[in-house]
């Protein structure tokens, strides 16, 4: 079961994908970045060359390509997973290697490079709030491009060493998963109201992020019950173990 696309991005003006609790906004405006925010603090996702880049153009729901000028350009993806991917095409030898995001983190969080790829640390807790896989560059013949992340304070670069032995155009990519959201107090009353009434869709299994969160009856209803009666959120953790069968969900209701 995937989550649906509520609002298609569309050519010309700001426009918000909405996935379940998750919420991605995404300007024409290459300076803007991406924002994606998963019910308490935002994330802004920086875009390459940003400052010289054309308006961004949008063919297919839930993508928007943003021209560089520089034989490169930008492409975001926004998945029906609840990942966000930014690719970036490189067309030729000439074209630069260093890709800069800088990222706007959640208030009391840190960025650090972990496991090949990077990950936005809660400050208190030491929990992972979301993360960017281990980055990736492939030619038009398939071949694997050498590439890793470099992090100063909150820019995370991606570099990529391409040159004329490559077959161009070359795409590399970053790719960013939220892990912990939270479902607002209205959201926890529909969910207790929806508690006896589960459709059969949500007894199967597995079902993937984010979309599990649609099913209501999933999250343990003594978490639910007891949110409800204190008026309390939902903490939503996502534990990704890199496979859909071993990976999973967890609600806990905190204040």
């Amino acid at each position: 079961m995937a989550a649906a696309i509520d609002s298609p991005l569309i050519t010309g003006g700001e426009s918000t994908v909405t996935l379940d609790q998750l919420e991605v906004e995404v300007s024409t405006a290459a300076a803007d970045g991406v924002s994606i925010s998963a019910g308490e603090g935002v994330a802004t996702i920086g875009l390459p060359f940003a400052d010289k880049a054309s308006s961004g153009s949008s063919t297919d729901p839930g993508t928007v390509t943003y021209d560089n000028g520089n034989s490169t350009s930008s492409v975001v993806l926004v998945h029906d997973t609840g990942s966000v991917q930014v690719a970036t095409v490189i067309d030729s030898a000439a074209a630069p290697s260093r890709f800069d995001y800088r990222i706007d983190l959640p208030e009391a969080s840190t960025l650090v490079l972990r496991d090949g790829g990077a990950a936005v640390i809660d400050d208190a807790t030491g929990e992972v709030l979301g993360s960017f896989a281990a980055p990736w560059a492939k030619d038009s013949s398939g071949k694997d491009v050498p590439t890793r992340y470099e992090l100063d304070g909150q820019t995370l670069t991606q570099v990529v060493d391409h040159d004329s032995s490559f077959a161009y155009p070359v795409v590399a990519d970053p790719t960013y998963t939220t892990y912990v959201s939270y479902l607002s107090k209205a959201q926890v009353v529909t969910m207790y109201n929806g508690l006896k009434g589960l459709s059969s869709a949500c007894s199967v299994a597995p079902i993937p992020w984010p979309a599990s969160i649609a099913c209501l009856g999933l999250a343990p209803a003594a978490q639910v019950e007891k949110a409800y009666w204190n008026k309390w959120r939902l903490k939503v953790t996502y534990y990704n173990c890199g496979f859909n069968y071993c990976s999973y969900t967890t609600y806990t209701a905190v204040p």
